[in-house]
């Protein structure tokens, strides 16, 4: 069964797409994010990705989220409680505008940040941001969140996040929608269209970046955490094996029997053709809104189907061992180079093989700055 037709407008006009890995590295256990619970697969690892945007036609640039800050332990105090409370891994070794600066762009220069949610690993330290620096945000946001910490005490950022600048609400309405996304024109030329993608967190926002005129890349956002949550689909369901362009890791067999896999599906019935998890709805879920959680995830199905988009959410581990990132390349070529076949089924890589967790975590536990604070298990470090 193919795809629903996503009905992206015509165009011509592209934007350069490169990615950027924040260095902002979870560990958390996937009851979190998704569910129901698969045995061997007790931690999932969250590397961070934000992205530079340039408007070729008119070198606008602009960037797509921005990791965490490096000094979280400087966030508002109830994200610092948050944080050492609930999040069980982090480290992040440097700001996303310290790696703009080393990459070549002069922050300055810089127009706006399209920010996906308010969380803390996507929000950094917003403040320390030139003044002229546009924020877009999603709807909810401004009323939500403004003026901020501490005049409104239950905002995540501090009131400097949003003094002195513009704070614009994406304008979304239904004279839009590109797939089942409500969607908005930034140029006005069809190069970059924002997403409205509810469900996770109040503002939740996604963006579709043309790259060429017959390709473009989804940047979700936390749309979904695990790609495991959209694939398999009805659209494009799990072969018998994995085809040869797959990353996955080098001690599996190659060919490698998909079988390995869909043994630890939940619902072993429909193992091929459904994704292997939902957005999780326990008490300690970070979903705001499971049940419009997925619908956002059941429209970027659809997205994930095109073989002319290229999904590329804030957390998968594919990226890691398959992608170029800034500022080495950008990514406009994804078709060509075969970005897309070689990550799809890379997310078996975090799942547990013939019922065996395979995976190291992606951090040991809790750091400020260099120094381990706890572990995993919320224990301090012996000093």
């Amino acid at each position: 069964m193919g795809p629903p037709t996503l009905n992206v407008p015509k165009g011509n006009s592209i934007c350069e797409v490169s990615i950027i890995n924040t260095t902002t590295e979870i560990t958390a256990p996937p009851s979190y994010l998704v569910e129901p619970d698969i045995p061997g697969h007790e931690w999932m690892n969250l590397p961070t990705y934000a992205f530079h945007i340039v408007h070729k036609a008119t070198k606008t640039q602009l960037v797509f989220d921005l990791g965490a800050r490096k000094d979280w332990y400087n966030s508002v105090p109830h994200i610092v409680d948050l944080i050492n409370g609930h999040v069980p891994g982090l480290r992040v070794t440097k700001d996303t505008h310290e790696i703009l600066s080393d990459g070549g762009v002069d922050i300055n220069e810089v127009s706006a940040v399209i920010l996906s949610h308010w969380h803390f690993d996507h929000s950094a330290d917003t403040g320390a941001l030139p003044k002229h620096i546009k924020l877009y945000v999603g709807p909810g946001f401004k009323e939500t969140f403004l003026p901020g910490w501490p005049t409104l005490g239950s905002s995540p950022f501090p009131e400097s996040a949003f003094s002195g600048r513009d704070v614009v609400e994406v304008p979304f309405s239904d004279n839009l929608h590109i797939g089942k996304f409500q969607a908005w024109d930034y140029f006005g030329d069809g190069s970059l269209y924002v997403l409205n993608s509810p469900g996770h967190a109040v503002g939740h926002i996604a963006a579709l970046v043309r790259t060429t005129p017959d390709t473009a890349i989804f940047l979700g956002g936390d749309t979904c955490h695990f790609t495991g949550s959209v694939r398999p689909s009805e659209y494009l369901p799990m072969p018998d094996r994995f085809p040869s362009e797959t990353a996955l890791d080098s001690y599996l067999p190659n060919p490698c029997p998909c079988a390995a896999f869909t043994a630890c599906h939940p619902n072993q019935s429909k193992a091929k053709e459904v994704p292997f998890y939902n957005v999780s709805t326990g008490p300690a879920s970070f979903y705001a809104d499971p049940p419009t959680a997925e619908k956002s995830i059941s429209a970027l199905i659809e997205f994930d189907a095109d073989p002319n988009v290229l999904v590329l959410i804030a957390h998968d581990v594919a990226p890691l061992n398959a992608l170029p990132f800034f500022p080495k390349a950008t990514l406009n070529d994804w078709k060509q180079k075969g970005y897309k076949e070689a990550m799809h089924w890379a997310f078996v890589n975090e799942l547990p093989y013939e019922g065996q967790a395979r995976r190291k975590q992606l951090v040991d536990g809790l750091y400020r700055d260099d120094k381990k604070l706890r572990n995993l298990q919320f224990e301090p470090v012996e000093t």
